[in-house]
């Protein structure tokens, strides 16, 4: 199934909710913020994604003969709450007043960890509308020459369209091979459309710490068998019929990672 390939990179940032008609771009979000370091190695990420929840396990090495204390950070994409086809549950008068508006968690050596948010206010150039830019931090301690452990979750925030015909995605977005193309216009020339769900993940942060990620696990999983899934990359082994693994080692992230999930189609019309 060569439409199982990925473009791996961890990065963590950018990408806002935009609308376009019956569609709307998935709000991206990644990894942790670190100013490069000198000192800290991130030696294993196991990174598990599914339309339900997105889950990080990372193991963080300082290999300094000092304690270092630093802010870490969650950045999110901007989002705007009030724009048309806004994937969020949330408006400007129902925002919540700790700004987590996807369910952010975090757990440290496997205990809670609480954290501030920073809620900045952007204007969109082209609408007019304002949005927010908001950022979880805390302060982390790493001890010299150990390890600790970092754990976080959250809700993805979710884009799509209720039907699929080879947009823009054709460009290489998601690397549709042949195979799956065929299939999508076999759906089409039958009349029938496919409902699809995107999400993005920004790997690349994951490049901000010393050198590479000693180990690095990606698992993608499908909420049905009967779903056919799309993202770019290499090394992507099929587990069971809902579930995609890919590992690296010496793992330096250089892309974001975009995925497209192909619903069951439909009759026009119905």
């Amino acid at each position: 199934m060569r439409h199982l390939s990925l473009t791996t990179c961890l990065v963590l940032l950018s990408i806002s909710t935009a609308s376009a008609n019956d569609s709307t771009a998935a709000f991206g979000a990644g990894g942790l913020v670190f100013t490069q370091s000198e000192h800290i190695v991130m030696q294993t990420e196991d990174l598990s994604i599914s339309q339900e929840k997105i889950r990080v396990a990372y193991q963080f090495h300082n290999t300094s003969d000092q304690t270092i204390t630093t802010r870490v950070a969650f950045p999110l994409p901007e989002a705007y709450l009030d724009a048309d086809g806004s994937s969020f549950p949330y408006t400007e008068d129902t925002l919540p007043k700790d700004k987590n508006i996807l369910n952010f968690s975090v757990m440290v050596d496997g205990k809670k960890q609480a954290f501030q948010s920073e809620d900045k206010k952007v204007v969109d150039q082209e609408s007019g509308a304002t949005g927010h830019k908001i950022t979880h931090h805390w302060m982390q301690t790493f001890p010299a020459k150990k390890t600790i452990s970092v754990v976080h979750e959250y809700t993805p925030g979710l884009g799509g369209s209720v039907g699929y015909g080879l947009q823009n995605e054709d460009s290489g977005l998601y690397c549709i091979d042949p195979e799956l193309k065929r299939w999508i216009q076999k759906q089409l020339k039958a009349k029938y459309d496919t409902p699809t769900t995107t999400i993005k993940y920004i790997l690349t942060t994951g490049a901000n710490w010393k050198g590479p990620i000693g180990k690095f696990k990606l698992t993608i999983k499908k909420s049905h068998p009967h779903e056919k899934i799309s993202f770019c990359g290499t090394g992507v082994k099929k587990i069971d019929a809902n579930t995609f693994v890919m590992e690296k080692t010496n793992f330096t992230p250089t892309k974001d990672l975009n995925i497209i999930y192909f619903g069951k189609p439909y009759k026009l019309g119905d």
